[in-house]
């Protein structure tokens, strides 16, 4: 791309050719932005399409109940995306193009319609009885579920191992196969977690984890409604213990000269100890120096004072 008049063409054009592009010649800096918008939508496509849509419906799932998608109109246009590989494409548009997808996370769920809910591409939609009930379920599906089964993850003191154990409720299946477990903890622990059917609903899994301590989560590889994540926080040997060390205290005793567990009286009873202490007895002195320096001051001179304020009394002549 050459800017102004004194530009070489020829070089710039076999450059191009050379590697398989497009020369562009401007006079203006003004048309530098739209050459490049068409020059990426050139090689990426525009993903905005604007044209009639019939949705297909690619996997039924919970958020169609009471829809009627097939009686839905058409739609004037989506914004074309690719749909994460481990999403669920509920609904698609044209060119297998996805229109509604969802995707799991984690204990988070994420929803995309690519498509408007508004007067421009949904006119008529707007308008249509399951456009209110298809947001609803939509919604709905987005907000926190109850878990399907329950979890608990503990600690086996004896055997130094993680228990996790699964108890499914009555609406999950039991599994045809046990996923791949995992386990991860501090300092980059990762290990593989086996797990045994021990009852009908009931599988438990047992993992050696030494001397870590800390957080560990426990996941599938896939997301497993039977198996979902649960998490574990092993506390530190100190913070489990309750009362106190009694041998410690001894020799903490002993070491320093004092007593264990003493009576309340002996507590304060300095059993004939004394402290040594020092004061400084100079800046009282000092003081009380001046004070009698003033005082013996005032006594030879108050006679001078009382007739200096013509206050000594005059005798009475007869």
């Amino acid at each position: 791309m050459l800017l102004g008049q004194d530009v070489n063409r020829a070089f710039l054009e076999k450059v191009a050719t050379a590697a398989e592009g497009k020369s562009y010649f401007l006079n203006d800096s003004t048309g530098l932005e739209q050459i490049l918008l068409r020059d990426v939508e050139e090689h990426t496509g525009v993903t905005a399409i604007e044209k009639s849509i019939q949705p297909k419906v690619v996997k039924q799932a919970g958020i169609l109940d009471g829809v009627g998608i097939e009686s839905a109109p058409p739609l004037r246009g989506y914004v074309r995306f690719q749909a994460r590989p481990t999403s669920d494409t509920i609904l698609e548009a044209d060119r297998t193009d996805p229109l509604l997808v969802r995707w799991q996370y984690g204990l988070g769920r994420s929803a995309v319609f690519t498509s408007d809910a508004k007067n421009r591409w949904a006119m008529n939609w707007v308008t249509w009885p399951g456009f209110d009930r298809l947001w609803a379920n939509i919604l709905r599906d987005l907000l926190p579920h109850a878990p399907q089964s329950e979890t608990a993850a503990d600690f086996d003191r004896a055997s130094s191992e993680l228990v996790v154990d699964y108890h499914l409720s009555r609406n999950v299946p039991e599994p045809s196969a046990i996923p791949d477990i995992f386990a991860f903890g501090p300092n980059g622990f990762q290990a593989p977690l086996k797990v045994n059917k021990v009852a009908a609903g009931h599988y438990r899994g047992r993992l050696a984890i030494g001397q870590n301590q800390g957080l560990f989560r426990v996941r599938p590889l896939a997301d497993s409604p039977a198996f979902p994540e649960v998490g574990f926080y092993r506390q530190e040997d100190e913070m489990l213990e309750y009362g106190n060390n009694e041998p410690l205290l001894r020799q903490i005793s002993t070491a320093t000269g004092g007593h264990f567990n003493p009576a309340p009286k002996a507590v304060f009873d300095p059993a004939g100890r004394s402290i040594r202490s020092t004061m400084e007895l100079w800046p009282g002195l000092l003081a009380l120096a001046i004070l009698m320096n003033l005082a013996e001051l005032v006594l030879r001179k108050w006679k001078g004072l009382l007739e200096a304020l013509h206050l000594r009394p005059h005798p009475v002549q007869a």
